[in-house]
């Protein structure tokens, strides 16, 4: 069966440059860099425009601000870049991290422009990864003012920049898991809100055995104890344990991700 290709509903969707293919259970899975870039580009401009997911990332960064040049100077508090650090990287990973891939993949179905996307020979793979890479480099960039504005040594970038990506990067696979299983928008924020609260509550106030206990086990929870730890020069079992908590994370997230897709597919 020959397929028509002149039919063309999207950018960039023509074939050119495959960089893998796998062929499992009957489904040709490819990803085209051109096709993957065109569709960076859209949901970068689509982030831009929604101001709701656009906030996720500007609120982080002025309460980060705010608390620095207004409240922190009435604050008795000891080490103020580290509680600034603390409440710029847990708001924002666990808000732009939940919303950006989730929302809008939510809204692709609420509007049906995930069909036309499908119809532009558009694969699942390259409409999630793309989605997932800009919810990355935008969670990203937030982390990074955050931790300039917080006044924390600049020494201490690599460290922050290897556990913030590592936190970032399973919260927002968890995110993709959210909006493969919502419907639209409204079912959508149904599940975001739980996990928004279940990732930012414990770690920002682990006082307490049940808060302590959920912080430990959290991604983001485990996500401070790795940098603090390491710029402590602590490399000894709690270290080990906080890696092995966020990788538990990610490879639950990923497996549920594959079994629910072969379940429901990518549209309803």
């Amino acid at each position: 069966c020959i397929r028509d290709r002149s039919y063309r509903t999207f950018p960039g969707a023509e074939f050119g440059g495959n960089i893998f293919t796998a062929d499992r259970e009957g489904i040709l899975m490819s990803i085209s860099m051109r096709k993957l870039r065109a569709l960076y580009k859209k949901d970068l401009m689509d982030f831009v425009k929604n101001p709701a997911i656009s906030a996720s990332v500007l609120l982080p960064v002025a309460f980060v601000l705010l608390y620095k040049y207004v409240v922190g100077p009435n604050l008795a508090i000891e080490e103020v870049s580290v509680f600034l650090l603390n409440l710029g990287l847990l708001m924002n990973c666990s808000m732009s991290g939940v919303l950006i891939v989730s929302t809008s993949v939510a809204e692709e179905k609420e509007k049906f422009t995930l069909r036309t996307l499908i119809l532009s020979n558009v694969s699942a793979m390259e409409f999630f990864l793309s989605k997932i890479l800009v919810a990355v480099c935008v969670t990203f960039l937030g982390n990074v003012v955050i931790f300039l504005i917080s006044g924390e040594p600049t020494g201490h970038m690599p460290v922050y920049i290897l556990a913030s990506l590592l936190g970032s990067c399973c919260v927002i696979m968890i995110s993709a898991l959210i909006g493969l299983l919502s419907r639209d928008q409204m079912s959508c924020s149904v599940l975001q809100i739980p996990v928004m609260l279940l990732f930012l509550v414990p770690p920002a106030m682990a006082s307490g055995a049940v808060l302590t206990f959920l912080a430990r086990i959290t991604p983001l929870g485990a996500m401070l104890q790795v940098y603090y730890n390491l710029v402590q020069g602590r490399f000894g079992g709690s270290t080990v344990l906080a890696f092995a908590v966020i990788l538990v994370w990610l490879v639950a997230a990923v497996i549920l991700f594959g079994y629910f897709y072969k379940k429901k597919n990518i549209d309803n």
